[in-house]
């Protein structure tokens, strides 16, 4: 098989299993109104995403190892286009459960991914090769901020998410012709136990360098998902800003963030360490953060996309360089395991964060002060992780 397939296939299923995380966002205030609950609630359902999506990744390691990571891959798309058929539903209930399974299903991609691109790409060229895969999820975000919005007025959002659960089908089939190749070390006889799960937590927790990015990457994650998750809603509701155009502030942030995260993977191959790049992009996020919460309607439209694709080209574009850097230190043999315990405290952010930015909204009833509040934490743990590296 060509050296390009397994960084075509990883990136083709991390495309179309982000678009399960990003149709719901967008769509959130139109389906808020159809449901008659608050638009915020979209932080909660985030949230369970998130719970279920960092427990499936922690266990995920060992079944990638016995069943290979293309049939996880598989296994992960088939359960998110369950979980979003169910939300489509449009049923309060079934929106929890669908919530649930997708996280099931989106949890182990990343650490199947992982396993893949480490056994397949050159140390030289790793921190490219991982950021070109995590482009997946703002390639999804930036199609799914200029469809999405289409869709939703043509079709209305129940047949929309429906027709992104039939798109991840597709997906499932398309796969399947890559699994002999990239699924032949997979070790059928690998035996479950729960040390393989709570020894990763462990090497993460008590290897310096692993629990700096995994806190690091605990408020990174939260702020991408803040960005991603409460943008539409709040250039809509408090920028008077209309849905369409909403929509397409995002597909900005998200298209920046394509260019960004294959750009500072290049970066951080060639010119400055993994570690000093993502303080360079904690820093730039932070300041964006803090300006996107001093927003107003007085702001005209071209300066908002001018901040948004900053803010996309740094909140949204550090995970390549981060997962190229976990790979990079995690013992040999242990990449998938190590990966999807980093991910476990990755995904923890994107829990504890977007329902404390809910908490600010329902305090203070502004998103202007959770933007801010979260803004500054990336800057704090930008600046701890240079000086830690300087103290050393």
């Amino acid at each position: 098989m060509k050296s390009f397939a397994p960084s075509a296939m990883m990136l083709s299923v991390a495309v179309v299993s982000a678009l399960v995380l990003n149709a719901v966002p967008i769509l959130a205030p139109v389906a808020a109104e159809t449901l008659a609950i608050s638009p915020e609630w979209i932080g909660y359902f985030i949230s369970i995403v998130y719970v279920a999506g960092m427990t499936s990744a922690l266990v995920s390691g060992n079944f990638v190892v016995r069943f290979g990571a293309i049939r996880i891959s598989q296994l992960g798309l088939a359960l998110c286009s369950l979980g979003l058929a169910l939300v489509a539903c449009g049923n309060l209930t079934l929106i929890v459960l669908g919530a649930i399974i997708m996280g099931i299903g989106y949890g182990p991609i990343s650490p199947a991914s992982s396993h893949v691109l480490a056994r397949t790409t050159s140390p030289g060229r790793r921190s490219l090769a991982f950021s070109i895969r995590q482009t997946g999820n703002p390639i999804a975000g930036f199609i799914a901020g200029l469809a999405i919005p289409v869709l939703v007025l043509l079709t209305g959002w129940q047949i929309t998410l429906f027709l992104v659960s039939a798109l991840l089908v597709v997906f499932v089939w398309i796969a399947e012709p890559f699994r002999q190749e990239l699924d032949s070390d997979r070790i059928a006889s690998s035996p479950f136990s729960l040390s393989q799960v709570t020894q990763p937590i462990k090497l993460v927790l008590l290897n310096r360098d692993l629990r700096e990015l995994a806190i690091v990457s605990f408020v990174f994650c939260g702020l991408q998902m803040i960005l991603t998750s409460y943008l539409v809603t709040y250039l809509t509701l408090q920028i008077n800003i209309s849905f369409v155009a909403a929509g397409f502030a995002l597909a900005m942030t998200q298209l920046a963030s394509v260019f960004a995260r294959v750009f500072w993977g290049w970066v951080a191959d060639r010119f400055l360490s993994p570690r000093m790049v993502m303080v360079i992009l904690g820093v730039i996020m932070a300041a964006c953060a803090v300006l996107t919460g001093t927003l107003s309607s007085s702001w005209s439209y071209g300066m908002i996309i001018l901040l948004m694709t900053i803010f996309g080209a740094s909140a949204i574009g550090w995970n390549g360089v981060y997962m190229a850097e976990v790979a990079r230190v995690s013992p040999p043999g242990m990449i998938a395991s190590t990966t999807g315990a980093s991910l476990f405290f990755t995904y923890l952010g994107g829990i504890v964060c977007p329902s404390g930015f809910a908490y600010v909204i329902m305090a203070t009833e502004s998103y202007q002060y959770g933007f801010i509040i979260f803004g500054l934490l990336a800057l704090g743990v930008s600046l701890n992780l240079l000086f830690s590296k300087k103290s050393r």
